[in-house]
């Protein structure tokens, strides 16, 4: 509806020019064109002028009448309306896209490498990545960009942010490179040796955006579909249509299988939690000031205070203690790498448990 109000205010413009011009014919046509587009715009008085300018110079108006009660009445049809000089301009003023869009999707498309795609340098930082992945993501996205060849170049500006946001694809797309066009899909047969590819499948590029610019961190695992970094580095399972074992259907069944092992398995639930729930409700500090809590009343008995057991369970809770922290800090800090978050209070709670004598 904004893009309607858009082209009719336009339309309005060269209509007005037209009327101001002396070329009625033109005016009368940008005018109706305009109420159609946008039938709430008050265009009666332009009308009523251009037919009072045609009463005078003796041009019939019925057609103009005619021709303006049919926008009127039927907002939602187009009349094609013949004219010589101003098809031209008709057509270049309703066109969906710019030249300089045209021009950006040309661009990415010509080039092959990701650094040149994204406009970097190798030496490039991953904030400088995201900062050219948000500005190119915007001007190629399809619902911005209506320029042949918009929807390949932004899956080309995807793979390139995925593949250079992540350290380690980083690392060995540096150390391999690349010699064919990351916009074209790879085809099922291959080189039988030679570089075969960063992304084989296709890449989510719509997810990647709403994951970059609405939340949550891009799984770049889920994107790296059956890749090899040379010859022999890996089996290829995409293209197996071969009628004997099916190796892929095996690892897609693991999980499943797993899970059903692991219920028949004895299990012991563990002595302590670090937070209170039931039947996890009797607190303990370690000589650190961990906080920990017990299912049982008999804990002191069954590691009585200052005893070696009780020291030896301590220093493991605070082991763990010292592990999940980390764990939790280290994502913290990728978080913030990337923008999401601006505090890192799990890297709080480790400095100061390492301050702790």
């Amino acid at each position: 509806m904004d893009g309607n109000k858009d082209e009719a205010l336009k339309c309005l413009r060269i209509g007005k020019d037209a009327l101001e011009a002396g070329d009625r014919t033109r005016a009368l046509k940008f005018v109706t064109k305009a109420r159609r587009l946008d039938p709430n715009l008050p265009v009666d008085d332009l009308l009523s002028a251009i037919e009072r300018e045609a009463g005078q110079s003796g041009t019939p108006a019925g057609g103009a009448n005619e021709e303006a009660s049919k926008a009127s009445d039927h907002p939602s049809v187009r009349h094609r309306v013949p004219s010589s000089g101003s098809s031209a301009a008709s057509s270049s003023s309703s066109a969906a896209y710019t030249e300089e869009q045209v021009s950006i999707v040309r661009q990415i498309k010509k080039k092959k490498d990701y650094y040149e795609i994204l406009g970097l340098e190798k030496s490039c930082t991953v904030e400088d990545v995201r900062k050219a992945y948000r500005k190119l993501s915007l001007k190629v996205h399809p619902d911005k960009n209506k320029a042949p060849g918009a929807e390949e170049a932004f899956k080309a500006v995807s793979k390139a942010f995925q593949c250079l946001s992540n350290e380690e694809n980083r690392k060995k797309y540096d150390l391999v490179g690349s010699d064919e066009p990351v916009y074209e899909r790879h085809t099922a047969t291959r080189r039988a040796n030679g570089f075969n590819g960063f992304f084989e499948g296709d890449v989510d590029a719509e997810e990647i955006f709403r994951n970059f610019f609405f939340g949550g961190t891009p799984q770049a695992t889920t994107q790296f579909r059956g890749f090899a970094f040379g010859p022999g580095m890996g089996a290829r399972m995409g293209n197996n249509n071969s009628g004997g074992f099916n190796v892929r259907a095996l690892v897609q069944l693991l999980p499943v299988l797993i899970i059903l092992l692991l219920n028949f398995l004895p299990s012991s639930e563990p002595i302590y939690a670090f937070s209170k729930s039931y039947p996890y409700e009797y607190r303990f500090v370690t000589p650190k000031g961990v906080n920990y809590f017990v299912k049982s009343t008999r804990f002191d008995q069954d590691y009585p205070p200052s005893s070696h057991e009780r020291l030896a369970f301590e220093a493991r809770v605070e082991r763990e203690y010292f592990s999940l922290l980390a764990q939790h800090c280290r994502q913290e800090l990728q978080r913030l790498q990337w923008g999401f978050i601006r505090e890192t209070p799990h890297c709080d709670m480790l400095r100061r448990f390492e301050g702790v004598a």
